[in-house]
């Protein structure tokens, strides 16, 4: 599945359906109902403002374990995934925190999403809950043991984290392209912080793949994110007060997409 297949606009934009804390997790209020409500809200607001794509991520339930969901919150991913994707025409992504990239190909493909973000593709890194091994070799032989038509679209060098041996992200990208990646994601230090342009121009200059921005595009440099990267991944910037852990606006969403079409 490459890029080009999923996004017939060029440099597109994709937004995040940031779900409310899953139970197990630490801030989970008992209201499951509010969290199948607010995914489909969020969604369709998202997708009628004009978004290209959308990545559905357990944003809620830092502090994130490393690896793989517990039941319970892999049975609600799909459910709610699979809810977006029978609801939305666009792209639709899936993100489990942290690494869990089991859960999001199996979830990917039998809800029949389109792609999967992988924080810790190639690389080994230390977050701050602990180290955390690539997991390339893994997810590609997966993919093509369940004949999954889902793109990955692979972090380098992603944020919150250090790699255990410092390499040059050129480096970081190549091994990505080799590994199987079918787009990278380059981002800054965490959630919201720019991305370095610097960083993404060094990155297209060493592969042959789309390189999007992961981290850090707003209203006010959207123009400069678009004319360097192949697209964005943008959160913060389509809430309220422009706040990750709030709402999606709709009149904030309305506006980026307007100066970000303005752009293309």
């Amino acid at each position: 599945m490459k890029f080009t297949d999923l996004f017939t606009t060029q440099k597109p934009i994709i937004g995040m359906v940031h779900l409310r804390p899953l139970p197990g997790s630490p801030h989970f209020d008992g209201n499951l109902p509010e969290i199948y409500a607010q995914a489909q809200w969020e969604a369709q607001t998202l997708a009628e403002a004009g978004v290209d794509g959308l990545i559905v991520e357990n944003l809620g339930d830092e502090p994130y374990q490393i690896g793989e969901p517990t039941p319970v919150q892999f049975a609600l991913m799909a459910a709610i995934t699979r809810q977006v994707r029978q609801n939305i025409a666009i792209p639709v992504g899936v993100n489990v925190q942290f690494n869990a990239w089991q859960a999001e190909m199996a979830i990917a493909h039998a809800c029949e999403a389109d792609f999967v973000r992988v924080e810790v593709f190639v690389d080994t890194v230390v977050s701050a809950q602990g180290i955390v091994h690539p997991c390339s070799a893994q997810i590609t032989r997966y993919r093509k043991e369940l004949g999954a038509r889902v793109a990955l679209f692979a972090d380098i060098q992603t944020k919150y984290t250090t790699n255990i041996i410092s390499q040059p992200l050129t480096q970081s990208a190549i091994d990505a392209r080799n590994a199987g990646a079918d787009a990278l994601i380059v981002t800054g230090a965490a959630t919201g912080a720019i991305t370095p342009l610097n960083a993404v121009t060094e990155v297209k200059s060493a592969v042959n793949l789309p390189v999007l921005v992961g981290s850090g595009t707003n209203i006010q440099n959207v123009a400069q994110v678009l004319a360097i990267a192949d697209g964005a991944i943008v959160g913060s910037a389509l809430k309220e007060d422009r706040n990750a852990e709030n709402h999606i606006s709709s009149v904030e969403t309305q506006a980026f997409m307007a100066a970000a079409q303005k752009a293309r």
